[in-house]
């Protein structure tokens, strides 16, 4: 295979405006009659969300300025660390100023009208008292969501991309541990057999993945692979030792995940 000939910079610099015009003619053709509501859903990433990650304005703002001498370079990435604690200073500030912004306003500010009517989603019209109610709860709310993030990113050890096995005891719905039925809605791939998975359907929130066995390495692998991704997976196995009631699933469990818990 001949060698791909030298190219000067603004050849490269060339075929790199070739990329990105076929690039956005690409994504024009993606986006051509979406339905606003489908651009909001998605199992892991939205529409929506893609277009967020595309928006590059600080990018071509930084660009704009090393190209004009207003700026050496780009500024080096932030560690993580870094990263959240600005954005949790950034978070303070702004309800700093969203509560002297509550604390500031008069009887006749508080009944002025803020919000229209949407009809589609029966959301009323609101004041600005009615507005202030609801949105003053919202911190509180999620709140909770964060504390049970971190608890559940602690059980499903998730940083090390674990597959856990969850095991349901012996005798049917009134067997299973109370942990278990707090870690399965969490979960965003629940795997077992036919009657493991009706037996924890009640807690199911995320997907189903039956196991039978004709799939059971097919099943075990994907769910390695799910968790090598980032997702929540657990497998539901009947009885309260798998060690020893399923032992060709452990194996193929250790054989495909990175690391395997067990909760009983």
């Amino acid at each position: 295979m001949p060698e791909e000939p030298q190219l000067t910079p603004l050849q490269r610099r060339d075929r790199a405006l070739v990329r990105l015009q076929e690039g956005r003619r690409a994504l024009r053709q993606a986006l051509e009659g979406i339905d606003p509501e489908d651009a909001f859903l998605g199992s892991r990433w939205s529409v929506w969300e893609v277009l967020k990650h595309l928006d590059a304005e600080n990018f071509v703002d930084a660009l704009e300025k090393i190209s004009t001498g207003a700026m050496e370079m780009l500024p080096p990435f932030s560690s993580r660390e870094d990263h959240l604690r600005k954005d949790i200073e950034h978070l303070e500030a702004t309800y700093d100023r969203l509560q002297a912004v509550i604390e500031g306003l008069s009887e006749e500010q508080l009944a002025l009208p803020v919000t229209p009517p949407n009809p589609v989603h029966s959301f009323p019209g609101l004041t600005m008292l009615e507005l202030v109610e609801r949105s003053a709860g919202h911190a509180g709310t999620h709140a909770r969501q964060v504390e049970l993030t971190r608890k559940y990113v602690a059980e499903f050890n998730a940083r090390d991309r674990t597959v856990t096995i969850l095991a349901l005891g012996n005798d049917g719905a009134g067997s299973v541990p109370a942990k278990v039925q707090e870690l399965v809605p969490f979960a965003d791939y629940t795997a077992g057999d036919a009657a493991s998975l009706e037996l924890v359907r009640p807690w199911i929130r995320g997907l189903e993945a039956e196991i039978r066995t004709d799939n059971i390495e097919e099943i075990v692998s994907r769910m390695a692979r799910e968790a090598r991704a980032g997702l929540w997976t657990v497998i539901c196995v009947p009885g309260s030792n798998p060690e020893t009631d399923h032992p060709t699933l452990l194996n193929l469990a250790r054989q495909h995940c990175e690391k395997v818990v067990i909760v009983t």
